[in-house]
């Protein structure tokens, strides 16, 4: 019985050391999203340069604003512009519950699709792709509440795309270096 009382702890040291070490070797391996690249710039100062084309309809303000703000920090975005960003959109709206006392729908889900591209100045395309997002409606028979209701869920899927969108990107710019 003693001496497994001493193998137990030395077991586990070992062990322990072994994750240690582990943890050491592929620490190298990992870079930071938003941090420096080889040439200096880091993916934040890149995401700054991107001129986000306007986007029309409600949710498409709502979208560009997100975005502008993502991508700038709130700093002027008109400063150093070295890219292009274009996006369409694609709203849906689909009823996700139908009252069987009234047959009308009391809820609904926003869908919106962002299909995106980043040119440089001269229109040459660097990275494109889609995102996509779903914010829930509550039907209601008040007339006012039922248009804020399906603003502030255009507000949030505009919140979550915008948010995609600047991940993406700054994945695409951190890639490069």
């Amino acid at each position: 019985m003693s001496s497994y009382s001493t193998r137990a702890p030395v077991g586990r040291l070992v062990r322990s050391g072994l994750a240690l070490l582990g943890l050491l070797v592929l620490s190298g391996c990992i870079k930071p999203l938003y941090g420096n690249s080889v040439s200096g710039n880091t993916a934040r100062q890149e995401l700054a340069a991107i001129n986000v084309t306007p986007i029309p309809d409600v949710a498409g303000h709502y979208l560009r604003e997100e975005l502008l703000f993502n991508l700038t920090g709130g700093s002027d975005a008109s400063v150093n512009v070295k890219y292009k960003l274009n996006i369409t959109l694609a709203e849906r709206t689909v009823s996700a519950a139908v009252g069987t006392s009234t047959g009308r729908a009391d809820a609904a889900a926003l869908q919106l699709t962002a299909t995106y591209s980043l040119t440089d100045l001269k229109g040459h395309v660097m990275t494109d792709g889609t995102a996509f997002a779903t914010a829930s409606i509550d039907r209601l028979s008040q007339r006012f509440a039922a248009v804020r209701a399906v603003q502030d869920a255009r507000i949030r899927v505009g919140k979550v795309i915008a948010e995609q969108i600047e991940t993406r990107l700054a994945a695409w710019f951190a890639s490069r270096s």
